[in-house]
């Protein structure tokens, strides 16, 4: 025990040695980072730059065997962009996830994913988050040949939010094969039936009801689609994607109790951009901070973007992307009177209903905040007026505006 506090601390010291302290509060953000910035001459780099320079790039520092071999090649959208052997997702074969089922996604063993008799391959990594090492999933946009064992993942996995942060084409370049369609479909063996949908300027919400044709089993998952963020470095209006990750926070599972616990999620969240690197470790890196500074009112960017760089080749790789975490940290937590102004971001709750799949026995709601206002300026929830939701919106606490709370099904 004496051996093992003795490594962590010894490791500890050569953190600080090789890269300095990191860690900013709340509190000496503004302060810290206005100093970060600073340059005393134009010609020379700011201390943020060279934070930046320090990052190591880990490039190459694990084996990628599995994702190069010949019969997975053709499964990889970028070659430069191959995940790790040891954090990859493996796929389970029919008959072991037949075995396995009534387990928990992350009970299964991993230690078979060297394995090529035992699962099968697809161009993603579990990524180290708040909660664990396996908080969330980097994957690239399918490919046509690839949208089964992307269904296959979300299902073994159990992933309740998918994240896209990508359109599926730019000019005549795809980016992204389309994996889902209108009514149900099916993709060996997984049925997946879209059944609600709503657009807004920033991103749209879908909601699909997902089955496993021979198991019976069936999962809700959530599809998030960001459109602020094609062929660009970092998005162009940062508080709408906060906006989105305080919505898709609803939809995970509830935070582990007690809260300085950070036992692993079961479930993890699952983004995607184009190749999984881009603009997916930025999100990933971003989602990492903002639970760090609501809990714990710290953040450390230049650890966080250290581990992800450990986990998947490419993640946060422009210094651009990496002022962009600071700063909107920075904007979400603005400071006013000295004092960090917490829940700045406030998100505009609304409930709407959505033709597409509904029943006579219920209508889907979907919380969702397309439109986010400027604190200060939220508007009451709209009323959904169709009598059929009445049924979907028992429980909830009501007034003459609607629900006054969320109703996530």
């Amino acid at each position: 025990k004496h051996q093992s506090q003795y490594i962590l601390i010894h490791q500890a010291l050569v953190e600080y040695n090789q890269y300095g302290e990191t860690e900013i509060s709340l509190s000496e953000l503004h302060s810290s980072l206005n100093n970060l910035k600073r340059k005393d001459h134009p010609s020379e780099a700011s201390l943020l730059e060279a934070e930046f320079q320090r990052l190591p790039s880990y490039k190459g520092w694990r084996t990628q065997n599995t994702g190069n071999r010949e019969e997975n090649k053709s499964k990889n959208r970028n070659v430069n962009v191959i995940p790790y052997d040891f954090n990859r997702v493996p796929i389970r074969h029919e008959e072991d996830c037949s075995k396995e089922g009534e387990h928990d996604s992350d009970e299964s063993s991993d230690e078979d994913s060297d394995c090529e008799e035992s699962s099968r391959y697809i161009n993603a990594s579990f990524i180290t988050g708040y909660w664990g090492p396996k908080a969330m999933i980097a994957t690239q946009g399918p490919l046509q040949e690839t949208i089964s064992d992307f269904w296959q993942m979300v299902f073994q996995r159990k992933v309740k939010v998918v994240v896209m942060l990508t359109e599926l084409k730019e000019g005549d370049q795809e980016l992204c094969a389309q994996y889902w369609g209108e009514g149900k479909q099916t993709y060996d063996g997984i049925e997946v039936q879209m059944a609600d949908v709503n657009s807004g300027p920033s991103y749209t919400i879908r909601a699909f009801d997902i089955a496993h044709l021979k198991t019976k089993e069936t999962q809700k998952v959530y599809q998030y689609q960001y459109h602020k963020w094609s062929g660009c470095d970092v998005p162009e209006v940062p508080k709408d994607l906060v906006s989105m990750i305080l919505n898709i926070k609803q939809k995970l599972p509830a935070r582990p109790v007690p809260e300085d616990s950070r036992r692993t999620r079961s479930i993890p969240l699952l983004v995607h951009c184009c190749d999984g690197s881009q603009q997916t470790g930025v999100f990933c890196a971003l989602m990492t901070l903002l639970e760090s500074a609501e809990i714990e009112e710290v953040i450390d960017v230049f650890q966080v973007v250290k581990s992800l760089r450990r986990t998947r080749l490419g993640m946060v790789s422009t210094f651009e992307q990496y002022q962009f975490l600071y700063d909107t940290i920075a904007s979400t937590y603005p400071a006013q009177n000295g004092q960090i102004k917490k829940n700045s971001q406030q998100e505009d709750e609304v409930e709407f209903c959505s033709e597409v799949g509904k029943s006579d026995q219920e209508t889907d709601l979907i919380t969702t905040d397309l439109a986010p206002p400027r604190p200060g300026e939220i508007e009451p929830p709209e009323i959904c007026d169709d009598s059929k939701a009445a049924d979907g919106t028992k429980g909830t606490e009501s007034s003459t505006n609607g629900p006054t709370t969320a109703v996530l099904t």
